[in-house]
Protein backbone atom coordinates (compact mmCIF):
# COMPACT_ATOMS: atom_id res chain seq x y z
CA UNK A 1 0.00 0.00 0.00
CA UNK A 2 1.82 3.19 -1.33
CA UNK A 3 0.99 6.21 1.55
CA UNK A 4 0.35 9.78 0.38
CA UNK A 5 3.28 12.14 0.90
CA UNK A 6 2.85 14.64 3.18
CA UNK A 7 4.04 18.40 2.37
CA UNK A 8 6.81 19.71 4.81
CA UNK A 9 5.35 22.65 5.64
CA UNK A 10 2.49 24.70 4.86
CA UNK A 11 3.62 27.81 2.83
CA UNK A 12 2.67 31.29 3.85
CA UNK A 13 0.24 31.51 0.59
CA UNK A 14 -1.49 28.29 2.04
CA UNK A 15 -1.37 29.50 5.74
CA UNK A 16 -3.33 32.96 3.93
CA UNK A 17 -6.08 30.83 2.10
CA UNK A 18 -6.71 28.72 5.08
CA UNK A 19 -7.59 31.51 6.96
CA UNK A 20 -9.88 33.34 4.54
CA UNK A 21 -11.50 29.77 4.33
CA UNK A 22 -12.27 29.75 7.77
CA UNK A 23 -13.14 33.56 8.11
CA UNK A 24 -15.56 32.79 5.32
CA UNK A 25 -17.47 30.29 6.98
CA UNK A 26 -17.95 32.49 10.39
CA UNK A 27 -19.31 35.42 8.31
CA UNK A 28 -21.79 33.12 6.63
CA UNK A 29 -22.53 31.40 10.11
CA UNK A 30 -23.52 34.82 11.52
CA UNK A 31 -25.64 35.28 8.12
CA UNK A 32 -27.19 32.00 8.08
CA UNK A 33 -26.87 31.48 4.95
CA UNK A 34 -28.43 28.86 2.95
CA UNK A 35 -27.28 24.80 3.20
CA UNK A 36 -25.83 25.09 -0.59
CA UNK A 37 -24.19 27.89 0.36
CA UNK A 38 -22.62 26.26 4.14
CA UNK A 39 -21.95 23.32 1.47
CA UNK A 40 -19.71 25.33 -1.08
CA UNK A 41 -17.51 26.71 1.62
CA UNK A 42 -17.30 24.11 4.14
CA UNK A 43 -16.58 21.57 1.11
CA UNK A 44 -12.53 23.28 0.62
CA UNK A 45 -12.29 23.50 4.43
CA UNK A 46 -12.76 19.44 4.66
CA UNK A 47 -10.42 19.51 1.52
CA UNK A 48 -7.64 21.16 3.32
CA UNK A 49 -7.87 18.94 6.40
CA UNK A 50 -7.07 15.87 4.43
CA UNK A 51 -3.82 17.15 3.08
CA UNK A 52 -2.10 16.61 6.03
CA UNK A 53 -1.55 16.98 9.91
CA UNK A 54 -0.01 20.49 9.59
CA UNK A 55 -2.77 21.98 7.48
CA UNK A 56 -5.34 20.53 10.48
CA UNK A 57 -3.06 22.62 12.69
CA UNK A 58 -3.41 25.73 10.74
CA UNK A 59 -7.17 24.83 10.50
CA UNK A 60 -7.47 24.95 14.36
CA UNK A 61 -5.49 27.61 15.06
CA UNK A 62 -7.67 29.74 12.52
CA UNK A 63 -10.65 28.72 14.56
CA UNK A 64 -12.41 26.05 12.24
CA UNK A 65 -13.23 24.23 15.03
CA UNK A 66 -15.71 26.32 16.85
CA UNK A 67 -16.80 27.69 13.41
CA UNK A 68 -17.88 24.24 12.14
CA UNK A 69 -19.28 23.16 15.70
CA UNK A 70 -21.77 27.36 14.90
CA UNK A 71 -22.42 25.55 11.67
CA UNK A 72 -23.75 22.13 13.07
CA UNK A 73 -25.56 24.10 16.03
CA UNK A 74 -27.45 26.79 12.88
CA UNK A 75 -27.94 23.69 10.87
CA UNK A 76 -29.73 20.76 12.79
CA UNK A 77 -32.77 20.29 10.57
CA UNK A 78 -30.80 19.88 7.00
CA UNK A 79 -28.90 16.44 6.94
CA UNK A 80 -26.73 16.93 4.32
CA UNK A 81 -25.05 19.90 6.07
CA UNK A 82 -24.85 17.78 9.29
CA UNK A 83 -23.04 14.80 7.78
CA UNK A 84 -20.92 17.18 5.84
CA UNK A 85 -19.79 18.93 9.46
CA UNK A 86 -19.47 15.70 10.99
CA UNK A 87 -16.97 14.56 8.30
CA UNK A 88 -15.16 17.34 8.35
CA UNK A 89 -14.44 17.23 12.07
CA UNK A 90 -13.34 14.21 12.17
CA UNK A 91 -11.06 14.69 9.48
CA UNK A 92 -10.35 18.19 11.21
CA UNK A 93 -9.94 16.05 15.06
CA UNK A 94 -7.93 12.66 12.92
CA UNK A 95 -4.53 13.07 15.15
CA UNK A 96 -5.66 16.23 16.72
CA UNK A 97 -7.86 15.72 19.34
CA UNK A 98 -7.14 18.47 21.88
CA UNK A 99 -9.78 20.74 20.35
CA UNK A 100 -12.48 19.10 21.81
CA UNK A 101 -13.68 21.11 24.78
CA UNK A 102 -17.01 21.05 26.80
CA UNK A 103 -19.45 22.28 23.67
CA UNK A 104 -18.52 19.23 21.53
CA UNK A 105 -19.01 16.79 24.30
CA UNK A 106 -22.28 18.22 24.75
CA UNK A 107 -22.64 18.29 20.83
CA UNK A 108 -21.79 14.45 20.44
CA UNK A 109 -24.21 13.75 23.18
CA UNK A 110 -27.22 15.01 21.50
CA UNK A 111 -26.59 12.59 18.64
CA UNK A 112 -26.63 9.87 20.66
CA UNK A 113 -30.40 9.84 21.20
CA UNK A 114 -32.41 7.11 20.33
CA UNK A 115 -34.83 9.10 18.61
CA UNK A 116 -31.81 10.33 16.13
CA UNK A 117 -31.73 9.48 12.29
CA UNK A 118 -28.95 6.35 12.73
CA UNK A 119 -26.57 7.95 9.42
CA UNK A 120 -26.00 11.00 11.77
CA UNK A 121 -25.57 8.77 15.12
CA UNK A 122 -23.42 6.97 13.33
CA UNK A 123 -21.10 10.20 12.15
CA UNK A 124 -21.17 11.46 15.98
CA UNK A 125 -19.80 8.31 17.12
CA UNK A 126 -16.86 7.74 15.02
CA UNK A 127 -16.03 12.04 15.65
CA UNK A 128 -16.13 10.06 18.82
CA UNK A 129 -13.64 7.42 18.76
CA UNK A 130 -11.20 10.23 16.86
CA UNK A 131 -11.58 12.08 19.82
CA UNK A 132 -10.75 9.42 22.24
CA UNK A 133 -7.59 8.48 20.80
CA UNK A 134 -4.52 9.43 21.89
CA UNK A 135 -6.23 11.68 24.14
CA UNK A 136 -6.66 10.88 27.68
CA UNK A 137 -8.71 13.58 29.41
CA UNK A 138 -11.11 13.77 26.30
CA UNK A 139 -11.79 10.13 27.32
CA UNK A 140 -12.16 10.92 30.76
CA UNK A 141 -14.34 14.03 29.97
CA UNK A 142 -16.76 11.84 27.56
CA UNK A 143 -17.24 9.17 30.18
CA UNK A 144 -17.97 11.48 32.76
CA UNK A 145 -21.02 12.95 30.02
CA UNK A 146 -22.68 9.43 31.00
CA UNK A 147 -22.09 8.24 27.55
CA UNK A 148 -22.17 4.61 28.85
CA UNK A 149 -26.07 4.90 29.15
CA UNK A 150 -26.68 6.09 25.34
CA UNK A 151 -24.09 3.39 24.59
CA UNK A 152 -26.11 0.23 26.37
CA UNK A 153 -29.01 1.80 24.46
CA UNK A 154 -27.50 1.85 21.58
CA UNK A 155 -26.23 -2.18 22.01
CA UNK A 156 -29.90 -2.88 23.01
CA UNK A 157 -32.18 -1.15 20.60
CA UNK A 158 -29.89 0.14 17.23
CA UNK A 159 -29.38 -1.38 14.22
CA UNK A 160 -25.74 -3.56 13.76
CA UNK A 161 -23.93 -1.15 11.60
CA UNK A 162 -24.38 1.51 14.83
CA UNK A 163 -23.80 -0.66 17.05
CA UNK A 164 -20.24 -1.61 15.19
CA UNK A 165 -19.53 2.31 15.77
CA UNK A 166 -20.58 1.74 19.17
CA UNK A 167 -18.27 -0.84 20.22
CA UNK A 168 -15.40 0.76 18.74
CA UNK A 169 -16.16 4.23 20.80
CA UNK A 170 -16.20 1.58 24.14
CA UNK A 171 -12.90 0.20 23.01
CA UNK A 172 -11.50 3.88 22.32
CA UNK A 173 -13.09 4.84 26.01
CA UNK A 174 -10.29 2.04 27.78
CA UNK A 175 -7.54 2.79 25.96
CA UNK A 176 -4.06 3.99 27.24
CA UNK A 177 -2.06 5.49 24.83
CA UNK A 178 -1.68 9.06 25.98
CA UNK A 179 2.16 9.98 26.69
CA UNK A 180 1.49 12.72 28.53
CA UNK A 181 -0.62 11.33 31.34
CA UNK A 182 1.07 9.04 34.05
CA UNK A 183 -2.16 7.13 35.21
CA UNK A 184 -5.16 7.02 33.28
CA UNK A 185 -8.14 5.62 33.88
CA UNK A 186 -8.44 2.67 31.36
CA UNK A 187 -9.14 0.20 33.58
CA UNK A 188 -11.79 1.93 35.81
CA UNK A 189 -13.36 3.02 32.37
CA UNK A 190 -13.72 -1.01 31.62
CA UNK A 191 -14.90 -2.12 34.38
CA UNK A 192 -17.40 0.25 34.43
CA UNK A 193 -18.64 0.32 30.92
CA UNK A 194 -18.96 -4.13 31.47
CA UNK A 195 -20.78 -3.73 34.48
CA UNK A 196 -23.46 -1.68 32.14
CA UNK A 197 -23.44 -3.29 28.80
CA UNK A 198 -22.27 -6.72 29.64
CA UNK A 199 -25.32 -8.41 29.52
CA UNK A 200 -26.60 -6.23 26.26
CA UNK A 201 -22.80 -7.51 24.47
CA UNK A 202 -23.52 -11.30 25.38
CA UNK A 203 -27.29 -11.01 23.79
CA UNK A 204 -25.72 -9.39 20.55
CA UNK A 205 -23.18 -11.96 20.20
CA UNK A 206 -25.59 -14.49 20.87
CA UNK A 207 -27.76 -12.97 18.07
CA UNK A 208 -25.43 -12.14 15.74
CA UNK A 209 -22.67 -15.13 16.20
CA UNK A 210 -22.52 -15.58 12.59
CA UNK A 211 -22.23 -12.14 10.96
CA UNK A 212 -18.83 -11.65 10.26
CA UNK A 213 -19.56 -7.76 10.00
CA UNK A 214 -20.09 -7.42 13.41
CA UNK A 215 -19.02 -10.63 15.14
CA UNK A 216 -15.24 -9.52 15.49
CA UNK A 217 -16.38 -6.24 16.87
CA UNK A 218 -18.21 -7.80 19.43
CA UNK A 219 -15.38 -10.42 20.35
CA UNK A 220 -12.70 -7.65 20.18
CA UNK A 221 -15.02 -5.69 22.88
CA UNK A 222 -15.79 -8.46 25.27
CA UNK A 223 -12.01 -9.24 25.29
CA UNK A 224 -11.16 -5.72 26.36
CA UNK A 225 -13.85 -5.43 28.64
CA UNK A 226 -13.42 -8.63 30.73
CA UNK A 227 -10.94 -6.84 33.72
CA UNK A 228 -12.70 -8.76 36.19
CA UNK A 229 -13.18 -12.70 37.73
CA UNK A 230 -16.85 -11.92 37.78
CA UNK A 231 -17.03 -10.64 34.41
CA UNK A 232 -15.53 -13.85 32.90
CA UNK A 233 -17.95 -15.70 34.77
CA UNK A 234 -20.66 -13.73 33.45
CA UNK A 235 -19.57 -14.42 30.24
CA UNK A 236 -19.51 -17.83 30.70
CA UNK A 237 -22.95 -18.11 32.52
CA UNK A 238 -24.82 -16.37 29.59
CA UNK A 239 -23.75 -18.77 27.60
CA UNK A 240 -21.15 -17.47 25.57
CA UNK A 241 -18.69 -20.80 25.43
CA UNK A 242 -21.50 -22.45 23.98
CA UNK A 243 -21.84 -19.61 21.41
CA UNK A 244 -17.89 -19.66 20.47
CA UNK A 245 -18.14 -23.35 19.64
CA UNK A 246 -20.51 -22.75 16.69
CA UNK A 247 -18.27 -18.94 15.86
CA UNK A 248 -15.15 -21.13 15.59
CA UNK A 249 -16.96 -23.86 13.61
CA UNK A 250 -18.68 -21.48 11.10
CA UNK A 251 -15.43 -19.19 10.67
CA UNK A 252 -12.55 -21.75 11.28
CA UNK A 253 -10.73 -20.37 7.69
CA UNK A 254 -11.45 -17.08 8.66
CA UNK A 255 -8.02 -16.28 10.81
CA UNK A 256 -9.23 -12.15 11.87
CA UNK A 257 -12.29 -14.00 13.44
CA UNK A 258 -10.08 -16.64 14.95
CA UNK A 259 -7.48 -13.91 16.23
CA UNK A 260 -9.96 -12.59 18.52
CA UNK A 261 -11.94 -15.73 19.59
CA UNK A 262 -8.62 -17.49 20.48
CA UNK A 263 -8.25 -13.68 22.44
CA UNK A 264 -11.20 -14.14 23.93
CA UNK A 265 -10.77 -17.67 25.40
CA UNK A 266 -7.20 -16.55 26.61
CA UNK A 267 -8.99 -13.48 28.37
CA UNK A 268 -11.53 -15.73 30.20
CA UNK A 269 -8.86 -18.46 30.81
CA UNK A 270 -6.26 -15.79 32.71
CA UNK A 271 -2.82 -15.59 32.58
CA UNK A 272 -0.14 -17.18 30.31
CA UNK A 273 2.24 -16.96 32.62
CA UNK A 274 2.49 -15.44 36.40
CA UNK A 275 5.03 -12.77 35.23
CA UNK A 276 2.15 -11.27 33.58
CA UNK A 277 0.83 -9.15 36.59
CA UNK A 278 -1.86 -7.43 35.22
CA UNK A 279 -4.29 -9.68 33.91
CA UNK A 280 -7.91 -11.50 34.21
CA UNK A 281 -9.26 -14.45 33.83
CA UNK A 282 -11.18 -17.34 35.67
CA UNK A 283 -9.63 -20.54 36.80
CA UNK A 284 -13.01 -22.38 37.02
CA UNK A 285 -13.83 -21.01 33.46
CA UNK A 286 -10.56 -22.40 32.33
CA UNK A 287 -11.26 -26.10 32.90
CA UNK A 288 -14.97 -25.53 31.85
CA UNK A 289 -13.72 -24.17 28.49
CA UNK A 290 -11.83 -27.84 28.28
CA UNK A 291 -14.50 -29.63 29.45
CA UNK A 292 -16.69 -28.36 26.67
CA UNK A 293 -14.36 -30.17 24.25
CA UNK A 294 -12.92 -27.35 23.20
CA UNK A 295 -9.32 -28.91 22.84
CA UNK A 296 -9.95 -30.53 18.87
CA UNK A 297 -11.45 -27.26 18.09
CA UNK A 298 -8.39 -25.32 19.21
CA UNK A 299 -6.63 -27.49 17.83
CA UNK A 300 -8.57 -27.81 14.08
CA UNK A 301 -8.48 -24.05 14.21
CA UNK A 302 -5.41 -23.26 14.98
CA UNK A 303 -3.84 -25.68 12.23
CA UNK A 304 -6.42 -24.10 9.50
CA UNK A 305 -4.71 -20.56 10.46
CA UNK A 306 -1.23 -21.67 11.36
CA UNK A 307 0.34 -20.30 8.14
CA UNK A 308 -1.50 -16.22 9.26
CA UNK A 309 1.24 -15.06 11.90
CA UNK A 310 -0.83 -13.15 13.84
CA UNK A 311 -3.68 -15.93 14.35
CA UNK A 312 -0.90 -18.28 15.44
CA UNK A 313 0.67 -15.94 18.15
CA UNK A 314 -3.19 -15.48 19.42
CA UNK A 315 -3.70 -19.03 19.54
CA UNK A 316 -0.37 -20.04 20.73
CA UNK A 317 -1.57 -17.44 23.86
CA UNK A 318 -4.72 -19.12 24.55
CA UNK A 319 -3.00 -22.48 24.35
CA UNK A 320 -0.70 -20.93 27.13
CA UNK A 321 -3.73 -19.83 29.07
CA UNK A 322 -5.37 -22.95 29.12
CA UNK A 323 -2.95 -25.50 29.97
CA UNK A 324 -0.77 -22.75 32.79
CA UNK A 325 -1.06 -24.78 36.11
CA UNK A 326 -3.75 -27.16 34.43
CA UNK A 327 -2.28 -30.55 34.07
CA UNK A 328 -5.82 -32.19 32.75
CA UNK A 329 -6.19 -28.53 30.24
CA UNK A 330 -2.67 -30.24 28.97
CA UNK A 331 -3.71 -33.56 28.51
CA UNK A 332 -6.75 -33.29 26.60
CA UNK A 333 -5.13 -30.52 23.92
CA UNK A 334 -2.26 -33.27 23.67
CA UNK A 335 -4.44 -36.10 23.06
CA UNK A 336 -6.34 -33.54 20.38
CA UNK A 337 -3.02 -34.10 18.48
CA UNK A 338 -1.78 -29.91 19.58
CA UNK A 339 1.99 -30.70 19.85
CA UNK A 340 2.40 -31.48 16.04
CA UNK A 341 0.51 -28.59 15.50
CA UNK A 342 2.77 -25.99 17.45
CA UNK A 343 5.58 -27.63 16.07
CA UNK A 344 3.95 -27.04 12.28
CA UNK A 345 3.51 -23.20 13.38
CA UNK A 346 7.33 -22.84 14.56
CA UNK A 347 8.60 -24.58 11.43
CA UNK A 348 6.62 -22.50 9.35
CA UNK A 349 7.54 -18.73 11.22
CA UNK A 350 11.46 -19.26 11.99
CA UNK A 351 12.10 -16.12 11.80
CA UNK A 352 8.93 -14.65 14.25
CA UNK A 353 10.48 -14.09 16.97
CA UNK A 354 6.85 -13.61 18.81
CA UNK A 355 5.66 -16.90 17.66
CA UNK A 356 9.03 -18.66 18.87
CA UNK A 357 8.42 -17.14 21.89
CA UNK A 358 4.75 -18.11 22.38
CA UNK A 359 5.26 -21.20 21.23
CA UNK A 360 8.20 -21.58 24.04
CA UNK A 361 5.37 -20.59 26.57
CA UNK A 362 2.71 -23.25 25.41
CA UNK A 363 4.97 -25.95 25.21
CA UNK A 364 6.16 -25.31 28.74
CA UNK A 365 2.69 -24.86 29.87
CA UNK A 366 1.60 -28.35 28.62
CA UNK A 367 4.60 -30.38 29.31
CA UNK A 368 5.64 -28.71 33.00
CA UNK A 369 3.14 -30.65 35.54
CA UNK A 370 3.62 -33.79 33.82
CA UNK A 371 7.07 -34.35 32.03
CA UNK A 372 5.57 -37.20 30.41
CA UNK A 373 3.79 -35.18 27.96
CA UNK A 374 7.42 -33.57 26.78
CA UNK A 375 8.49 -36.52 24.28
CA UNK A 376 5.57 -36.73 22.00
CA UNK A 377 7.28 -32.74 21.53
CA UNK A 378 10.91 -34.53 21.66
CA UNK A 379 9.56 -36.96 18.89
CA UNK A 380 8.63 -34.06 16.75
CA UNK A 381 12.26 -32.25 16.91
CA UNK A 382 11.36 -29.73 18.95
CA UNK A 383 14.49 -29.72 20.75
CA UNK A 384 16.25 -28.78 17.70
CA UNK A 385 14.13 -25.74 16.74
CA UNK A 386 14.74 -24.57 20.18
CA UNK A 387 18.21 -24.70 20.67
CA UNK A 388 18.01 -22.58 16.63
CA UNK A 389 15.93 -20.45 18.91
CA UNK A 390 19.11 -19.81 21.11
CA UNK A 391 21.29 -18.53 18.68
CA UNK A 392 19.04 -16.59 16.66
CA UNK A 393 16.30 -14.30 19.50
CA UNK A 394 18.42 -13.35 22.36
CA UNK A 395 15.48 -11.25 23.52
CA UNK A 396 13.49 -14.36 24.30
CA UNK A 397 16.65 -16.63 25.70
CA UNK A 398 14.81 -17.33 28.62
CA UNK A 399 11.56 -18.29 27.34
CA UNK A 400 13.81 -20.75 25.21
CA UNK A 401 15.72 -22.44 27.86
CA UNK A 402 12.67 -23.07 30.28
CA UNK A 403 10.85 -24.88 27.84
CA UNK A 404 14.27 -26.57 27.05
CA UNK A 405 14.70 -27.52 30.67
CA UNK A 406 10.92 -28.68 31.29
CA UNK A 407 10.97 -30.85 28.31
CA UNK A 408 14.53 -32.39 30.14
CA UNK A 409 17.15 -31.50 27.45
CA UNK A 410 20.21 -30.14 27.71
CA UNK A 411 20.65 -26.99 28.36
CA UNK A 412 23.27 -24.43 29.72
CA UNK A 413 21.74 -22.83 32.31
CA UNK A 414 23.50 -19.83 34.17
CA UNK A 415 23.05 -19.61 37.76
CA UNK A 416 23.11 -15.37 38.06
CA UNK A 417 23.45 -15.79 41.79
CA UNK A 418 25.07 -17.74 44.49
CA UNK A 419 23.89 -15.63 47.21
CA UNK A 420 27.70 -15.02 48.19
CA UNK A 421 26.46 -10.82 47.50
CA UNK A 422 27.65 -8.98 44.41
CA UNK A 423 24.87 -7.87 41.81
CA UNK A 424 22.84 -10.27 39.27
CA UNK A 425 24.76 -11.37 36.16
CA UNK A 426 21.87 -10.78 33.73
CA UNK A 427 19.93 -8.06 32.66
CA UNK A 428 16.48 -9.67 33.85
CA UNK A 429 14.40 -8.54 36.83
CA UNK A 430 11.81 -9.58 38.75
CA UNK A 431 9.37 -9.90 36.55
CA UNK A 432 11.36 -11.74 33.49
CA UNK A 433 11.48 -14.64 35.41
CA UNK A 434 8.48 -17.01 34.68
CA UNK A 435 7.41 -19.84 37.21
CA UNK A 436 5.15 -22.46 36.29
Amino acid sequence: MSLKPQPKFVTPEETENITKKVAELISINKSKADSEEIIRVLTPIKAECEKSLRHKVVLGKAGAYPAILDTLTISLVDRKVIKLCFRTLICLMRKQPDLLDARGIRMIISFLRPDVDSDLTKLALKWTKECCILHEMNRQKIFNANIVVHLKQIFLERTIDVVKEALSVSRALILDDDVRVQYGKAHEHARAIAMETLCALTSLLRRHYLEEYLVTDLLRTLSALLVRDEFCKKVEDAGCLDVMVNVIQHFVANDQVMRHSFKLLKTISGKICWKILHCTGNDDCKIHIIEKNYAPLITTALDANKAAASAAIAGLHCVAALSLRCPQNSKALIDAGLPEVIVAIMKMHPDEETVQKTASWAIRNMVSRNKTHGRMFINLGVEELLHANLNKFENIDYDTKAALRDLNCNVNLKEEWTGRGGALTTGFTFTNIELS
